[in-house]
């Protein structure tokens, strides 16, 4: 009889561990069931790439990088420092900063799927320059902010006194084109010849030299919406409408030609024309001083030209 009641507690306990395991079981699998449900339910928002402008660093788009968290929880946002920010936006020049920027986006797998950007001022042509040089990875919507994507001719309400002096004088000589970045955009409408053959960023970019780079309008193609900002109170861009691809007509400062009437629309140097005509190139504008437009001040515009273009997921 002891053997046999020995034998029960055996069993007994055999039922009991095997009980408990069950149970263990039973609450992992709704564990991870309702893990892989929740993570269903989560949108994979697509991520978003922030470009600061020149004489600024990474840390002038944090507002901007909140707002975004804010509105698309779990997003992933970068915003890109290049160098030491402040002093490398303005003595690197264009085609460096566009290299880093590469290199910087390919730091994060996150991107690897593409991502939203967003350019604001000078960032507006690097950003621009990366997606026309490389695009890898995609840009799916790309946002320009008061960049001066037609050019800059007028010395800017907030620069460097020495990059001033420098761009009223010798824009196009070999050493300041190697020294200052906005040397590299500066469009004079009484001699665009030297523009065109001693500006080393800008006509590149624009497709404005003889000889077109198919690419550059393929990949700008590639994109699923192009959305240019400018403010109509801008005092930094000149002429403001630039960020329009808009710009003075040659030999004057009086007259500022649109997008729409100039060759390079007309002959799609790269492919606005294209991105015109299907609905997939926007124009909308601010009241903004230049430099506020990360800022609380300008946030309205943020939450009506930007946000609606960053709410969009990855397949």
């Amino acid at each position: 009889q002891e053997g046999s009641s020995e034998g029960e507690r055996e069993g007994r306990g055999m039922r009991v561990l095997w009980s408990s395991l069950l149970v263990v079981l039973v609450a992992l699998v709704l564990v991870l069931w309702v893990s892989a449900v929740g993570n269903a339910a989560q949108p994979r928002y697509r991520p978003v790439v922030l470009m600061h402008g020149v004489t600024t660093a990474a840390s002038n788009m944090q507002p901007v990088v909140e707002w975004i968290e804010e509105l698309f929880p779990g997003i992933f946002v970068l915003s890109v420092e290049i160098g030491n920010g402040v002093l490398d936006s303005v003595f690197w020049t264009m085609t460096k900063q566009v290299e880093v920027f590469h290199e910087e986006v390919n730091k994060y797998p996150q991107l690897k799927d593409g991502f939203n950007l967003i350019g604001f001022s000078q960032g507006g042509l690097i950003t621009r320059g990366y997606i026309e040089r490389f695009n890898s990875p995609p840009v799916h919507n790309y946002l320009s902010w008061a960049s001066p994507q037609g050019g800059q001719f007028g010395i800017p309400k907030y620069n460097v006194k020495l990059v001033d002096k420098l761009l009223a004088t010798t824009p196009y000589a070999d050493w300041v084109q190697d020294s200052i970045a906005p040397s590299n955009y500066w469009k004079d409408p009484y001699d665009l010849a030297k523009y065109r053959d001693n500006c080393t960023f800008l006509p590149d970019i624009n497709n404005e030299r003889p000889i077109k780079k198919k690419e550059y309008a393929d990949r700008i193609k590639s994109l699923n919406l192009f959305v240019l900002i400018y403010s109509t109170m801008d005092k930094t861009i000149v002429p403001r409408e630039s960020g329009w691809f808009s710009f003075y007509k040659e030999g004057t400062q009086s007259v500022v030609v649109p997008l729409q009437e100039q060759d390079m629309y007309k002959e799609d140097w790269i492919g606005l024309r294209t991105l015109d005509e299907g609905g997939r190139l926007l124009f909308r504008n601010t009241d903004c001083d230049h430099s506020d437009h990360p800022t609380e001040s300008c946030k309205q515009y943020f939450d009506m030209h930007t946000a609606p273009f960053l709410n969009n997921t990855l397949p």
